[in-house]
């Protein structure tokens, strides 16, 4: 048969074609990762799959396989199912997608046919399925019927046909079998609990009633492979970046899977490489709730961003789900409150409101707070350059720290933390004025004759009140580290 040449599109489609070369990267063994990120994704963007590849992996056991490829078999006593059907068993199996009660019954060594039921109970139940009811649990009792099931599902040939419609998703004809079921051959609820809709069942959204888009058998044998990147996915115009990116992310999805990802671009040469010619156009991250979908696009503005090692590295360490999602969102303007909100909270004690914008967890540890202070004055700087306007100013916010660690505060006396509490709420006030004579009559009426700071004195000269504002609240976060007796964070 020819080569099956798979290109991008929309986020979703390029999601199932991830989880089919997941399954496919599975069933040629140890060396199936290398082949499908060397040989079958292509520097273009596209996938190719050689023909001859494809026509064995989707026939059962015994039948010769191309010369050059070492692959996982199908157990004797499953002499019909085919050999793709069989790897998506054995990979939903390894990947966890088997009911609740048999993961807390920890089997030992189950048969195959114990896997085959586990993962159809798990990935078809008509509630909490990935794929609600295409598979009909009542009538697939025993293990040659699922093993059926999936050889007709999982099938590249097209026999009795009516006419050659056009396939909605790959663009391709394809063909349309006499008496085929509704659910084998339009994308419905039962494909996609997503963005699928009901046929004959609310909720019914099509225009007149009736399923429209039309599934080719190829497009849907890559649909019942969602599941397997069904937490997290990093979507981009190349199914190639998209592999790396997400093969980077495995095991590691849900809430807190950004920092995968951004270790990853600030370490993988080969990524940010690829990411360099491909990933700054039309990026997305998408994160899969039980019951609904958050979308990111990734501008080309952010990429560029995320792809500086430093930034990545703040981001990093900081590690707060919220500063990650005003991070996609880029609202850069809020980051200061957010600076704000989080030296008040030291200030106070603790974050006594439960403010989920309050970036610490332990209020001994000012470093998440002063790490966000530099990845804001980091950011500003970085957009300045990149954007061709005026420069923000140059901070020297090492020099800034070290002047709190010398700075004539004592933050265990009241009267000295309600002086810090007081010039907190001046600088965001902007009060420049009203700052520089409270940190000056703090110099002058020290009992060691400490000099007012160069560092400081510089903030005063500026026009720019956010550089203003970093300045100041990077002297208020060394204040507190000093009282901790902590290291400072990131340094530049």
């Amino acid at each position: 048969m020819q080569d099956i040449e798979i290109y991008p599109a929309s986020w979703y489609y390029n999601a199932c074609v991830q989880g089919f070369l997941e399954v496919l990267a599975y069933g040629l063994g140890e060396k199936g990762e290398e082949i499908v990120a060397g040989k079958i994704l292509q520097e273009d963007g596209r996938a190719v799959i050689p023909g001859d590849l494809m026509d064995a992996a989707f026939k059962p056991r015994g039948t010769p396989f191309p010369d050059g490829y070492v692959f996982r078999e199908v157990p004797a006593e499953l002499p019909a199912l085919k050999r793709i059907g069989w790897w998506w068993v054995e990979k939903s199996y390894k990947e966890g997608f088997i009911p609740s009660k048999d993961k807390k019954a920890k089997r030992n060594n189950p048969t195959n046919a114990e896997k085959i039921d586990m993962v159809f109970g798990r990935l078809f139940h008509f509630k909490g399925g990935y794929y609600p009811n295409l598979a009909n649990l009542g009538h697939l009792k025993s293990t040659a019927s699922k093993a059926e099931f999936l050889n007709i599902w999982f099938d590249l040939n097209n026999i009795h046909t009516l006419r050659t419609p056009i396939c909605s998703f790959c663009g391709r004809k394809t063909e349309l079998e006499i008496n085929s079921s509704t659910y084998n051959t339009f994308f419905t609820r039962t494909v996609s609990i997503y963005l699928g809709n009901s046929y004959e069942e609310f909720p019914n959204l099509f225009w007149d009633g009736n399923p429209n888009l039309i599934m080719c058998k190829q497009c849907r044998s890559y649909f019942l492979c969602f599941h397997l990147i069904s937490k997290f996915f990093i979507n981009s115009d190349s199914l190639l970046v998209n592999w790396h990116l997400n093969r980077l992310l495995a095991g590691r999805t849900g809430k807190g899977g950004h920092k995968t990802l951004l270790s990853a671009m600030q370490y993988d040469r080969q990524l940010r490489r690829a990411l360099g010619s491909w990933g700054l156009q039309n990026m997305e991250l998408l994160v899969f709730e039980q019951d609904s979908v958050e979308y990111y696009p990734i501008s080309a503005r952010l990429a560029r961003l995320l792809l500086i090692p430093r930034v990545s590295s703040l981001i990093g360490q900081i590690a707060n789900d919220r500063i990650w999602e005003i991070i996609l969102r880029e609202r850069f303007d809020y980051l200061p409150t957010v600076i704000y909100k989080s030296l008040r909270a030291l200030l106070k004690g603790g974050n006594n409101e439960k403010d989920p914008e309050v970036v610490y967890k332990d209020v001994t540890n000012v470093a998440p707070v002063t790490n966000l202070i530099h990845l804001y004055y980091m950011i500003r700087q970085q957009l300045a350059r990149n954007e061709g306007g005026t420069s923000m100013g140059y901070l020297n916010l090492k020099a800034i720290q070290a002047a709190a660690a010398e700075a004539p505060v004592d933050l265990n006396s009241n009267l000295d933390k309600n002086l810090v509490y007081r010039l907190l709420e001046l600088t965001r006030l902007n009060k420049k004025t009203e700052v520089y004579h409270l940190l000056l009559r703090l110099y002058l009426t020290s009992g060691d004759n400490k000099q007012f700071p160069a560092s400081l004195a510089s903030l005063f000269a500026t026009s720019d009140s956010e550089l203003f504002k970093t300045g100041i609240y990077t002297f208020i976060a060394g204040l507190k580290a000093n009282e901790n007796d902590e290291p400072q964070g990131e340094n530049d």
